[in-house]
Parts: C-alpha cells; sequence; structure tokens
C-alpha cells in the first residue's frame, strides 16, 4: 500500500477505502480518447482489475487525443497495447483486453465477472446492448461521450439508498440527445477532462459518496457546466428487462432478476 500512501491521506478515503478500490472489478468498453484516459486513472487510482474491451487499431490521426499510446503503437490493437502500458505503469492491477465488439450476443458474458462498467465507445447502438446487458445482468454503468467542445456522462441503474435503482439509459434518451452533437471533431484536452471527471465520478461512488446516478453536461468552450437528476421510466424499464432477459434464457443463464424486485414502483 505504500503506493497508495498519498491517496490514503486523503480524508474519507483511508485503507479501508483505498482496499475496497483494489477489490474492485471495472470493465471499459472503448480505449480511444475518452476510455483511454479513463483507464489511466482507473489504474492510478489502485482499481484491482480493469477489462478493456475494444476491437480497433490505432491509427495514426487517433495520437492526437490518446497520449496513452505511442507512435510504435500505429496499427497494433488499442486494447492490447492499453493493457502492456497500463502494466508497465501499475503492475499491481490486472489489464485485460479483449479483442472483440461487444454485441448483443455477448455482452452479458463479457460483463459477467465484472462490478460496473464504463462504456465510452460513443457509440449510440453500443451504449443500447450496454444498457440492455447491464439491465439484464443488475450492473451498474456509465455511459460518456465527447463531442467538439461538448461532453455529458451519466451513471445509470445505480443502488440508491431505499434499495431502488436509478434510471437506465433508455429513459434518458431525449434528454441526452439534446448534448449531442454529430461533427467528427475531437480534441484531446476535452477528451482528457472528461474521462477525468468520469473517474471522479466512479470514484465517489466506490467511496460510497452519492451522485453517481446524475446526468452531467459540460461545455468547454463557454465553461458552462449541468447536472440534471435522472428519473427512471418504469414502462421503458420493464420492455427493456423483458426483452433482455428473454435473450439471457436463450444463451443459457438459468436465472434473470425481475423488474419489480430491483426498481421501486411509484
Amino acid at each position: 500500500m505504500l503506493r497508495f500512501k498519498y491517496s490514503i491521506a486523503v480524508p474519507g478515503v483511508g485503507l479501508s477505502m483505498q482496499e475496497k478500490i483494489k477489490n474492485t472489478r471495472i470493465l471499459v468498453i472503448g480505449c480511444g480518447g475518452l476510455g483511454a484516459t479513463v483507464l489511466q486513472h482507473l489504474s492510478a487510482a489502485g482499481v484491482g482489475v480493469i477489462g478493456i474491451a475494444d476491437y480497433g487499431v490505432l491509427n495514426e490521426e487517433d495520437l492526437a487525443r490518446t497520449p496513452l499510446f505511442q507512435i510504435q503503437d500505429i496499427r497494433k490493437h488499442k486494447a492490447k497495447m492499453a493493457s502492456s502500458r497500463m502494466w508497465a505503469f501499475n503492475p499491481f492491477t490486472k489489464h485485460y483486453p479483449f479483442l472483440i465488439q461487444v454485441k448483443p450476443e455477448n455482452v452479458l458474458a463479457v460483463i459477467r465477472e465484472f462490478d460496473l462498467v464504463i462504456d465510452c465507445s460513443q457509440h449510440q447502438p453500443t451504449h443500447l446492448v450496454v444498457n440492455d446487458g447491464c439491465m439484464a445482468g443488475d450492473k451498474p454503468f456509465v455511459i460518456a461521450e465527447v463531442h467538439n467542445w461538448v461532453a455529458w456522462w451519466g451513471g445509470f441503474n445505480i443502488p440508491q439508498a431505499n434499495g431502488s435503482k436509478s434510471a437506465s439509459y433508455r429513459c434518458m434518451r431525449n434528454q441526452i440527445d439534446e448534448y449531442r452533437n454529430f461533427d467528427a471533431g475531437a480534441l484531446s484536452v476535452t477528451h482528457g477532462a472528461a474521462a477525468l471527471q468520469v473517474v471522479n465520478s466512479v470514484l465517489r461512488h466506490l467511496l460510497e459518496v452519492p451522485g453517481l446516478d446524475k446526468l452531467h453536461h459540460f461545455d468547454f468552450l463557454h465553461q458552462q457546466y449541468h447536472i440534471t437528476d435522472t428519473t427512471p421510466d418504469a414502462a421503458i424499464i420493464a420492455e427493456t428487462q423483458e426483452k433482455a432477459c428473454s435473450r439471457r434464457r436463450s444463451t443459457g443463464w438459468r436465472s434473470c432478476p425481475t423488474w419489480k424486485t430491483r426498481f421501486s414502483v411509484t
């Protein structure tokens, strides 16, 4: 624990919480400008097991927004190279690369052994797959995107103090669509800044500080930051659960949590 001497000294952390971080298993989906920086700071914080799911290879144009990688990594698998770089930085964390695309057919198997999922794919079809898989597997998850000067991130299916769970990604799609900008622009600094906020939110959650279930929106150009409460939609969650659980049973899972036992009905 000498490596985390100064982290342990932070009020509210201490040895017990640092041990909790060490015992946490987090899957990061997407290892581009956003995901690569998320990986770096999760590892630096001492998360014990980090999965890295990305089937893509590094292109030269990716280097400007992914300081984790080096010029010799071009045309190599991002997940594999990220795992190698992270081991050199922190050999005490286990970094597992998954050279796969997360799909409906494999999402349950991929997320199964992780405590929390962070989707940095910045790809809406993948967000929906992750949402449905995490709802069926009863996993809390975070989704984040950065476009041009704007970033948004939010935590979903987060346990609440009353025993219920927070909203799903599908519940908040209309609100999130207002934040989206589909232009192809990308800056390293906005990806890095957003990644730091995402990791900070996750660490606060692990330290039992509430707030991960909020939807965050940051306009870096105008320095405007907004936090929105997420609201579960019972009908959307029930429909998602039914479809996801049907798929879960078809792939050989013997049980599936029911919506009524996991979400409060108001």
